[in-house]
Formats: structure tokens, C-alpha cells, sequence
């Protein structure tokens, strides 16, 4: 009986941080079938921080095609039966594909699909203690969008399903491919429509497995074309998603997007279009106040907010008798060889 083999795709565009997430999935206790860095990037050259490990991973080469478009590249030429997505700055504690694995369905009847992710921790710039996101885990039969965009609180990410905490059979990628003429909200647009499918078993580990930098300011600033580009993937999306779940997204995230770029008149556009159409939480309407105010603010409620839920979530899992270890039996029916 055969079982499923991993294979990692890593869309890059040359960061020298890249080399740090490959030599995370070289190191996991359950070693991946393949190790797919796909470079996109015009001229085709060999990231220099990954020259002299290249016998280790599989190269391929785009033309600037997107992130969308390079995890669908990776895809197309992977030969596991899973696909585990890894962004290019992120890194994966060495035991993340072995949990995930563990909890992967294996019954008479398992769903024709199965998407796992897993929570993730984010280093601070001052060194400080981690975050650890999301708060919660998406429930059985919970909406996608209502998980990923309602606020019941000020914390960011009260839901999150972070792309390099991802995991699915290559035959979900077949049936529901990633966009690839998105730039923007990619990841979301995504599962959206894997939340959408009634065949899609989506499971989460209850640990952080996935470590990321926390954003430099720099790549928080985006243009006034993105605000507006936030928007316009929104309205396209209006049908999948209710009026709540709409306002929410206009308040906390299009609204965001433009404060930090300095676009107060983007702000002010995302309120107007939440007055009109949507129906955003009361949650949402403060998050948005305190944007207009300065974004430093909110990530400052943020980071109070989540030292105290940090606190909670470690005396949770240290007495919980459900966090998933797996057992010897599942690492030999999962782990290749080494």
C-alpha cells in the first residue's frame, strides 16, 4: 500500500531569505519527496543564495508570472501526491509536515479533498516574546469568508489560514487552480472558492509550525493602486460573500491598506462603500476609526491583545490531552526513508 509523498513548492523572487526556508523544509523529521523553488525572475539566473545547495532542490525558471502563477508552476511539475506551499521569507518548525501528515484523513471514506493548515508564530522586530496566530481554529461547516474577514475583536487575524501553513492533495490544485493574473489577495481568492466546495475536508493543527518575519514597514506601504486594486477584488466577489463579511473586509483591510500608504481618501472611500452596501460589525467601524487616527495605534491594541491570548494558549495546550503527537505508526506509514 503506498502512501502520500510531499512535494514543497517555493515561489522566490530572489530574496536571500530564501535560503533559510529551504534549509527548513531540508530539515523536517518527515522529509519531503521534492523541494520545488520556482524563480520568477526575467533572467533566469540562480538566486545566489541558494547557489550551492542546488543538488538538493528542483530549480524551475518563470517570467515574472505571479505569485498565483508560480505556485501553479510548482504544481504542475510536482511529482507528490500532497502539495505544501512555503513563501520565500517564511520558515517551517522541522516537525511541521510530520504533525500535519499525522492528522491527514486515512478513513473508509475520507473527502475527495483535504486542505490542512496549522497555526503560525511571528517574530518581532524588538525581539520579543512571538505572536502566535490565529486566536482561534476555523470550526466544522463555518463559512470561509466569515472565518478569514469578520472581526469580532481588534486582534488581526482572528482567522487565518497563512499560505505557508498550507498543505492539499495535488488533485484540489487540479479541480480549483490558484488565479494566476492576481497580484493582490491571491492567497484569499483561493480559498474562498476551496471554502466554497462541499468535497474539502479542512483540518488544523493546534500548534505554531510555521515561523514568519514580521512585515517591515516598507512592505506594509503599498501604493494608492492597491487600495483601489483591494477594492475592485472585492466587488468581483460580492456574491460569495454577506454583507457583514463584505464590511468587515472594506473596514479592516481595504481601509488598512490605504491608511498605511497615506491614502486617508482611501479610507474615507472603503467607509462610504460600507455605508452603502455592506453591513460591517460595530468592531469594524472602531478598527477603521482607529486607522484614520494612525495605523501604529491598532498595532498596538494588537500586540496588548495578543500577549494576553498567548498566555491563554499555552496553559491550553500544555494541559490539553488533543494536541496531536503523532505516533510511530503514522511516521511510518507517512515519512519517506531518509
Amino acid at each position: 500500500m503506498s502512501y502520500p509523498n510531499v512535494s514543497v513548492i517555493i515561489p522566490t523572487v530572489d530574496r536571500p531569505a530564501v535560503r533559510g526556508a529551504v534549509a527548513s523544509a531540508l530539515n523536517q523529521t518527515c522529509p519531503p519527496l521534492e523541494i520545488i523553488v520556482v524563480v520568477d525572475s526575467a533572467d533566469h539566473s540562480i538566486p545566489p543564495a541558494l547557489r550551492d545547495i542546488t543538488d538538493k532542490i528542483r530549480l524551475i525558471f518563470a517570467d515574472g508570472i505571479g505569485p498565483g502563477g508560480a505556485r501553479m508552476r510548482g504544481a504542475a511539475e510536482a511529482k507528490g501526491d500532497i502539495i505544501a506551499f512555503l513563501d520565500d521569507d517564511d520558515e517551517w518548525l522541522p516537525e511541521k509536515l510530520e504533525r500535519q501528515l499525522a492528522i491527514w484523513p486515512t478513513g473508509p471514506e475520507p473527502s475527495a479533498h483535504t486542505l490542512v493548515s496549522c497555526r503560525l508564530s511571528i517574530a518581532e522586530h524588538d525581539g520579543g516574546n512571538p505572536r502566535i496566530l490565529p486566536p482561534r481554529l476555523i470550526s466544522a461547516q463555518e463559512r470561509m469568508p466569515s472565518y478569514l474577514f469578520c472581526r469580532p475583536s481588534i486582534a488581526v487575524s482572528e482567522g487565518a489560514l497563512h499560505t505557508s501553513t498550507l498543505m492539499c492533495d495535488r488533485a484540489l490544485i487540479d479541480v480549483e487552480p490558484w488565479d494566476m493574473s492576481s497580484y493582490l489577495h491571491e492567497d484569499w481568492d483561493w480559498l474562498l472558492r476551496i471554502g466554497g466546495r462541499s468535497d474539502v475536508t479542512i483540518l488544523m493543527c493546534p500548534e505554531a509550525l510555521v515561523r514568519i518575519a514580521a512585515a517591515d514597514e516598507r512592505s506594509l506601504s503599498r501604493s494608492v493602486v492597491d487600495w483601489r486594486q483591494s477594492l475592485e477584488w472585492l466587488e468581483q466577489r460580492a456574491d460569495q460573500l454577506t454583507p457583514r463579511e463584505r464590511g468587515d473586509f472594506l473596514m479592516y483591510m481595504t481601509a488598512s491598506i490605504a491608511s498605511r500608504s497615506g491614502s486617508r481618501r482611501g479610507g474615507f472611500i472603503a467607509a462610504r462603500q460600507a455605508l452603502r452596501y455592506t453591513r460591517p460589525s460595530h468592531t469594524a467601524w472602531i478598527i477603521w476609526g482607529i486607522h484614520m487616527l494612525s495605523p501604529r495605534l491598532v498595532d498596538f491594541a494588537i500586540t496588548l491583545q495578543h500577549k494576553v491570548f498567548e498566555g491563554k494558549l499555552r496553559r491550553t495546550l500544555a494541559r490539553s490531552s488533543n494536541v496531536v503527537r503523532p505516533r510511530s505508526a503514522d511516521l511510518g506509514r507517512f515519512c519517506r526513508a531518509g
